[in-house]
């Protein structure tokens, strides 16, 4: 009887330690947290906006992201314009998390960086085929520096690396510097350059192209501003002494991207006001005057520059010169790509 009880005991105690083994064999393996990597220059404020620069990830500084999941050719929503930030511990961070489902096909994210709110940006994640978004921008209401990257991403089991994103400028960096080719006693005075006939209010369609967006050249639904508009007051009180002297722009505005001979009503203008004396002890003579934007060639090879195109720099110089008008040119640099750098997020 005893022998009996024994191995009963020892028949439960094996199927016991056999269920326990079973258990922790069948466990599911712990969700891995989706996550992200953007460069830190993305944070940086470069020359085209201040003579300030971050020199690390501040936090609460954040991108707007869209995505969607792929599942037998259905289309599933993850993200819808979640703001994505630098958290305390200078890691990419949001909340709620997600996590990878490695039942999907892929991944697609587009996402924008530089307004403050997502209520400027449209899109629907679940939509089918490639993500695509309408963007608007108003430079006269706000500036920022708007960008916008994406991500598709095949998915294998078990890859849970930061989804790196690289984001590419959608506007038009435009900036002026002034030259007095006056004689050397001839200073003159700057009241303001502006711009007129602008386009400063339209939307981008942007859609993905695997890992690239696709930034369109000229916006939809732009309307053209006849005041005078963006630039540089410099209120009267900067000299340009005469003999060469320059005096660049504190400023740079970003411009939304356009072609400047769509209407023949509205002709965009770059319009300067400064004051000059013809003696030491006359009376300053002001001067307010506009160049057409389409008639001004290009440093480079003396083409006109007839449009803005996104993710590209415009340096205008205007030349004065007492008695003989102005001379405008413009020097075109690639504005440059931010690149996605490590670490990104870091979720635990």
């Amino acid at each position: 009887m005893l022998n009996r009880i024994i191995r009963i005991a020892a028949a439960l105690a094996c199927y016991s330690l056999l269920q326990g083994c079973s258990m922790q064999l069948d466990r599911p393996a712990e969700p891995e947290a989706i996550d992200f990597s953007a460069g830190q220059s993305l944070l940086r404020d470069d020359a085209t906006k201040s003579d300030l620069l971050k020199d690390d990830f501040l936090e609460d500084d954040f991108f707007f992201v869209y995505g969607s999941k792929t599942i037998s050719s259905s289309h599933r929503t993850v993200f819808r314009g979640d703001a994505v930030s630098v958290d305390g511990s200078n890691h990419w961070d949001y909340a709620p998390h997600r996590f990878w489902d490695f039942s999907s096909e892929r991944y697609d994210f587009l996402a924008f960086s530089g307004p403050s709110t997502s209520s400027t940006i449209s899109c629907n994640p679940a939509a089918e085929g490639a993500l695509s978004a309408l963007v608007s921008y108003d430079p006269v209401d706000a500036q920022y520096d708007l960008m916008a990257a994406c991500k598709r991403r095949i998915v294998t089991s078990g890859q849970t690396d930061p989804v790196d994103l690289l984001f590419y400028h959608m506007l038009s960096a435009v900036s002026v510097t002034i030259i007095n080719d006056s004689p050397a006693a001839v200073p003159i005075t700057l009241n303001s350059y502006k711009f007129q006939n602008l386009c400063t209010q339209g939307t981008a369609p942007v859609s993905q192209n695997d890992d690239t967006p696709v930034i369109p050249g000229v916006w939809n639904d732009m309307s053209y501003n006849t005041n005078l508009v963006l630039g540089h007051d410099f209120g009267g009180n900067v000299i340009v002494n005469g003999g060469g002297a320059r005096v660049p722009s504190p400023k740079t505005d970003l411009m939304i991207p356009q072609e400047f001979g769509l209407s023949l009503t509205y002709i965009p203008r770059l319009v300067l006001d400064y004051s000059y004396k013809e003696a030491p002890d006359a009376e300053p003579t002001r001067v307010v005057t506009g160049i057409r934007l389409e008639e001004i060639k290009a440093v480079a090879d003396d083409q006109y520059i007839v449009k803005w195109l996104p993710g590209v720099r415009y340096t205008y110089e205007v030349h004065i010169r007492m008695g003989g008008g102005l001379r405008v040119s413009v020097t075109v640099a690639p504005w440059e790509e931010i690149h996605a750098e490590t670490p990104g997020v870091t979720i635990k």
